[in-house]
């Protein structure tokens, strides 16, 4: 059940959470010592389509104000969320846990979840809205691009540059100097040898195309 998480700033309040799981329980576990109160409002999801999205639009204006965390995995449905909250003039909330390395001259964009354990190296630029899973390592001059997943841990080698709305499985890994095109999928415990195009799923050891998407 994706869920925008909604988090007021520390007070002497009772927490809250309604109806929340998966990706969002995975995001309050690393702010709940931040925040005193955490709000959840769930989207339940039919066929791709996120519904009850109208009624909480309509009362958007009372949270402008809130620390805004997207707790969604899919990448579709957390581009829709992200898009629409900028269509507010609302900046979705870093989610940045306290026991990772982010190199001081890296770049994170906006949306962000960085999940403990996970290395950030010099220069790397990670795009909006994207998720770095546990344990995942993101070396120097690499360019991971907006509203994509990196699941746990999973290798880039330097200057990896990756598209947007991209996905990696479990211990996937690039070598250095190579570059992943839009929307591909990159299976669970893959080697990518070279570069991958836009569109497709690759798997394997050394990766190789499984289908186009």
């Amino acid at each position: 059940m994706p869920g925008y998480l909604l988090l007021k700033r520390k007070s002497n309040e009772k927490c809250i959470c309604i109806r929340y799981r998966g990706h969002s329980r995975v995001i309050a576990s690393i702010i709940k010592r931040k925040y005193a109160n955490i709000y959840f409002v769930d989207f339940k999801q039919t066929s791709g389509t996120i519904i009850n999205e109208e009624y909480f639009f309509n009362k958007i204006d009372q949270y402008k104000n809130e620390d805004i965390f997207i707790g969604v995995g899919s990448n579709s449905i957390r581009k829709k969320i992200f898009d629409k909250l900028f269509s507010y003039d609302i900046t979705p909330a870093n989610c940045i846990a306290e026991n990772t390395f982010i190199a001081y001259d890296a770049v994170i964009a906006n949306g962000v979840v960085i999940c403990p354990g996970s290395v950030i190296g010099s220069k790397a630029i990670i795009g909006n809205n994207t998720i770095v899973n546990t344990l995942s390592s993101v070396d120097h001059d690499c360019i991971l691009g907006d509203h994509s997943q990196v699941t746990a841990g999973v290798i880039f080698g330097g200057t990896t540059i990756v598209g947007e709305n991209c996905f990696f499985g479990i211990k996937s890994a690039t070598i250095p100097n190579i570059s992943i095109g839009n929307n591909s999928i990159i299976m669970a415990g893959s080697i990518v040898y070279k570069d991958v195009p836009a569109d497709v799923m690759i798997g394997g050891n050394p990766a190789r195309i499984v289908k186009n998407l």
